[in-house]
């Protein structure tokens, strides 16, 4: 009777020491998943749009903390430059940047639906589509409408 009380009393405590154990590593490894959604590595899609970014083929953005933005084309010696406004969501999968507000040229009273993609912070791929509602917006980056952005100095 006696061996089988330590042994009772050995599994119990072994399984309590056991049980401790997990339980810490638990609540390690949740602490450290809380840590890491609360400060996001490099893959956050929120990055800072401010500034201005160039494809390096012509075309330039100058993107405006309120909403405000230009866009130059650049064809040979002459550049156009088209007054815009854009919304940028970088909540939503994937993030959305909207081009509108065009006064004059092709897409005067149009709004350019577009969906972004960052590489760096320094760097994004865009695609948009024209259109008179969010449907119009690309789905997934087709590869000869994607254009890739740098930030310029």
């Amino acid at each position: 009777m006696l061996c089988l009380y330590i042994r009772y009393e050995y599994k119990t405590n072994n399984f309590m020491q056991q049980n401790g154990t997990l339980t810490s590593v638990a609540l390690a490894s949740i602490t450290f998943l809380l840590f890491l959604s609360t400060f996001s590595c490099n893959d956050t899609p929120c990055r800072d749009l401010s500034g201005r970014w160039s494809n390096r083929e012509g075309q330039s953005f100058y993107f405006e903390p309120d909403g405000k933005a230009l866009w130059l084309v650049r064809f040979g010696s002459q550049v156009d430059t088209f007054v815009m406004e854009y919304r940028y969501d970088c909540k939503r999968q994937p993030v959305q940047l909207d081009l509108s507000g065009f006064q004059t040229g092709p897409l005067s009273g149009k709004t350019l639906y577009g969906i972004l993609e960052w590489n760096s912070d320094s760097s994004f791929r865009f695609d948009a589509e024209a259109g008179i509602g969010p449907e119009s917006r690309p789905l997934t980056f087709e590869t000869d409408q994607t254009q890739k952005f740098f930030r310029e100095k």
